[in-house]
């Protein structure tokens, strides 16, 4: 499972597209934040999405909910609601579950951890996997770190634009909470992005708290 809730600037005029033979509408957008992430907006051409988007114009600002998924390491979220929202207005969550995968890759300052975490969907009948980068600061980098290889867990945070070594731009998920379902066998993005909204929230410090404040303890 991969959702996410976001606010969004249109980039471009949602267009008619035939995506796997399916009547689709689809607009380029970015998330409303200090760096915006880009984001593909899609949604069938009979849903009732559809016929709000197709009203908007590049550059309104909206508040989308859908199924999040990547391809071609584009990140694209299935708009299920839409609806219009002041200029202060921020919103970006996003809720994944699936399997912890690979080594975790701990930053040289020290200060952050990335996984991947894969979680399976299906298309056109076949299955197709999404690998995820996930990052954790101060508690969530150790549970991150620790965790084996194939651990179920929930994981929820913000989608973040960062740079690879070659310029180009990615998205990843920055860590929020984790909750781990089943522990499998084994094998600096500091600022705030809501800056300058009434947003609350989303200031670094609220991705790096020393201790779990989860009610429960969730690895057990």
């Amino acid at each position: 499972m991969s959702h996410a809730t976001v606010t969004v600037a249109l980039a471009a005029q949602p267009a008619p597209v035939d995506w796997h033979g399916k009547q689709v509408l689809e607009s380029f957008a970015a998330v409303n934040c200090k760096d915006p992430v880009n984001l593909l907006l899609r949604t069938s051409a009979t849903s009732g999405a559809a016929e709000a988007l197709k009203t908007k114009q590049p550059g309104d600002l909206l508040v989308v909910t859908g199924d999040l998924s990547l391809e071609d390491d584009q990140a694209v979220l299935y708009v299920r609601t839409t609806c219009d929202i002041p200029k202060d207005c921020y919103i970006n969550e996003v809720c994944l579950v699936g399997r912890i995968a690979g080594k975790a890759r701990i930053t040289d300052s020290n200060k952050s951890v990335s996984r991947s975490l894969a979680i399976n969907r299906r298309v056109q009948g076949e299955d197709v996997t999404d690998w995820f980068k996930v990052r954790g600061y101060g508690y969530l980098m150790e549970r991150l770190n620790d965790a084996p290889s194939g651990s179920l867990v929930q994981f929820t945070g913000s989608l973040d634009q960062r740079t690879n070594r070659d310029g180009n731009p990615y998205c990843e998920i920055k860590g929020r909470t984790i909750r781990t379902f089943k522990r499998g066998g084994g094998t600096n993005s500091g600022s705030n992005p809501a800056e300058g909204t009434k947003a609350s929230g989303y200031g670094h410090e609220d991705f790096a708290n020393a201790v779990n404040d989860m009610p429960f303890d969730w690895t057990t």
